[in-house]
């Protein structure tokens, strides 16, 4: 902690005379607005020795709130209440009050009398507060920022309010199903997992929304052949399927080495007879191989699994689930009675891995699951091919398996200009061949923020970079995922730290595909193969959707074509009912609320120049070429999209209705 009383020009380190003089970790300070000498510095240190050094404690006692009263001269240490350091360390003072304090924690703390004592301060708010802001002029109104979103309060901290009118949800995978319209489930960062509707024939708002499994939600999967069937997870491998019908929920189980250990001491005692009676020394020899047999087997067996563990269902057959853990696992039924069809696919770093998944730290110890190391974080099974299947890890190793696990190769050094040790982003197989597959790799937990693709065209032998004009300075823009269009093999999309590009061209070029949509991290990509659609999971504005069945048909005779109307993917109408809790969404401005699509058919064109009078004129035939229905659209250069709402001219001899404007609905 450094003190400056000259604008910066020179600082002075604080330390002694109440404040800690060993090795400190973050430390989160704040000057009382009502009284500059009351200065508070919520501390990470070590306990002191002798020696200078120091030994990571779970709750060191040196760690907490720390206060002065003259200025930073001399300090008192009113409290050693300081949880997680590295993920909170923030505190606040009452704008008119010096010794009320606020700090956070996984729950806000609040104090009253300088931190001699505390107490809670955000109850029933969501946990793990990282930000405070307090009304300086009215400190009985302060906003507080956690996993949940943001919270108001009026009354310091007495009651609250829940914003829920920002899209601000961090989901981390997206998925779909078949209904009409269908709706798109996935896991958000500390809130769950989540479903609801893509559209509606009125705005969406948050009561058509439903959570199914708590915790950090991941990835979410639902059966295509059944939309009441559908898979939640959460941090750390643990993951359910839940039936909507009936309520149902029947939790993984995955397979236990203690299990296989009990079934390895069974074969030893049988070799070793009578216990009573001396080893021969072929007993000896038999028991000791036994032994190392069971020692590495129960090392395999216990099994890691990252914070955001691939569960994917198969293409080929939806009772089909595979589960990602260091070793892949694969259901035929459901997620029941998993068994392991891999071998360890990390590099086994045995020290990176103990590190990992045991309490270790600088100062403060923790262990929380985040950070376990030495998993698979990609996988995927051919689209083309069952069985052929691909998994990728945390530490840059990259598998195919063509038999379903019972033997694989090792892709990993096949990748040229790649860092050792890349965490493997995504595998996406292509829709169209088995020899065809992408790879993406994304680096910046080692401070390295450059993009990474690869695609093979034989089956992995060889990779090149698809890179080419995707940003590699200025900023770099690393990726999370690719995604190949099952239409046109020459349509591709990725997602990347600050937005998501298309190319249409295989990844020769690309650009940036960003209409509407934030500057925000595009976690998952998928591609709805009824709808036509693109569906975005972002981590930070939720999610977004994007009509590509222009795209899908974007070909080079269509670019060199003055006019090209575009086959319109199939509409549909659907009648609704009423939803739980939907009614009490119709008063105020309170609640959120996004316009769906228009209610109709979209039908859409390109023109490659402006066209007269600025305007495109579109008719509508029945099957007998009688025109029931004219809509105006843009004429400007470019591709654009209007909707006709199904209504039009009645059959009969009635008299044509006058131009619909592309916005229009006639009843």
């Amino acid at each position: 902690l450094f003190k400056s009383t000259d604008a910066g020009k020179t600082w002075t380190e604080i330390k002694g005379n109440g404040f800690p003089e060993g090795t400190k970790g973050r430390i989160g300070l704040a000057v009382a607005p009502s009284n500059g000498d009351v200065v508070y510095a919520l501390t990470e240190a070590a306990d002191p020795s002798k020696d200078g050094s120091y030994t990571p404690q779970t709750s060191p006692k040196a760690n907490g709130l720390y206060r002065s009263t003259d200025a930073g001269k001399t300090w008192a240490q009113m409290n050693n209440y300081n949880v997680r350091p590295f993920y909170y360390s923030q505190v606040r003072v009452d704008p008119k009050n010096a010794d009320r304090v606020y700090f956070s924690s996984t729950q806000l703390q609040v104090s009253d009398d300088g931190g001699k004592t505390i107490r809670g301060a955000a109850q029933n708010v969501h946990v793990d507060d990282h930000g405070l802001w307090i009304d300086p002029n009215d400190p009985e109104r302060w906003y507080i920022a956690n996993d949940g979103g943001v919270s108001i309060t009026f009354d310091r901290g007495g009651n609250f309010i829940q914003t829920t009118t920002l899209p601000i949800g961090q989901f981390y995978e997206v998925t779909y199903d078949f209904a009409t319209p269908y709706n798109i489930c996935g896991g958000a960062q500390d809130n769950g997992s989540w479903c609801g509707p893509s559209k509606r024939k009125g705005p969406v708002n948050n009561s058509y929304w439903f959570t199914y499994a708590g915790g950090d939600g991941f990835y979410s999967a639902q059966d295509p052949t059944d939309p009441n069937i559908i898979y939640g997870e959460s941090q750390g491998g643990s993951a359910s399927r839940v039936n909507l019908k009936t309520g149902e929920r029947m939790s993984f189980r995955k397979p236990s080495w203690q299990d296989r250990y009990k079934q390895w001491e069974d074969s030893i005692a049988v070799v070793r007879g009578d216990p009573l009676k001396a080893e021969t020394k072929e007993q000896a020899k038999a028991l000791a191989s036994l032994r190392a047999q069971q020692k590495s087997d129960s090392v395999d067996l216990a099994l890691r699994f990252n914070w955001n563990t691939p569960l994917v269902l198969s293409p080929h057959n939806p009772s089909v689930v595979y589960f990602g853990g260091n070793r892949l696992l694969k259901s035929t039924k459901r997620g029941e009675d998993f068994y392991l069809i891999s071998p360890d696919l990390s590099k086994k770093e045995q020290a990176k891995i103990d590190t990992s998944i045991v309490y270790n730290g600088g100062i403060t110890l923790d262990a929380t699951g985040a950070e376990t190391y030495g998993t698979i974080v990609a996988f995927a099974e051919s689209y083309v091919k069952a069985g052929l299947i691909f998994a990728g890890t945390d530490d840059g190793n990259v598998w195919k398996s063509p038999n379903d696990g019972a033997t694989w190769e090792n892709l990993t050094t096949r990748f040229p200009g790649l860092p050792a040790s890349t965490w493997v982003a995504r595998v996406e197989p292509s829709h169209f061949d088995t020899l065809t597959f992408w790879v993406a790799f994304e680096g910046h937990r080692s401070n390295d923020f450059t993009p990474y693709l690869y695609v093979t065209n034989d089956g992995g032998k060889s990779f090149k970079s698809i890179v080419n004009n995707l940003p590699k300075t200025s900023p770099a823009d690393y990726l999370h995922v690719i995604r190949e269009d099952p239409y046109n093999k020459d349509l591709l999309f990725v997602g990347s730290s600050l937005s998501a590009y298309v190319s249409l061209d295989r990844g020769a070029t690309w650009a940036q595909f960003g209409a509407n949509l934030p500057s925000v991290p595009v976690f998952d990509l998928k591609i709805h193969p009824r709808d036509h659609e693109l569906i975005a999971a972002t981590h930070g504005r939720s999610f977004w959707i994007a009509p590509i069945a222009p795209l899908e048909q974007m070909t080079p005779k269509v670019m060199a074509s003055n006019v090209h109307l575009f086959e319109p993917r199939t509409a549909y109408q659907w009648g609704e009912g009423p939803t739980l809790a939907a009614g009490g969404n119709g008063n105020a401005q309170a609640f959120f609320a996004t316009p769906s699509p228009t209610y109709g058919a979209d039908i859409s064109y390109r023109v490659a120049g402006a066209a007269a009078g600025g305007q495109a004129r579109i008719t509508i035939s029945d099957a007998s070429g009688d025109v029931i229905a004219t809509l105006n659209g843009p004429g400007a250069a470019g591709l654009h999209t209007v909707s006709w709402n199904f209504q039009g001219r009645r059959a009969g001899p009635a008299a044509a209705p006058a131009p619909l404007s592309a916005s229009e609905r006639r009843d």
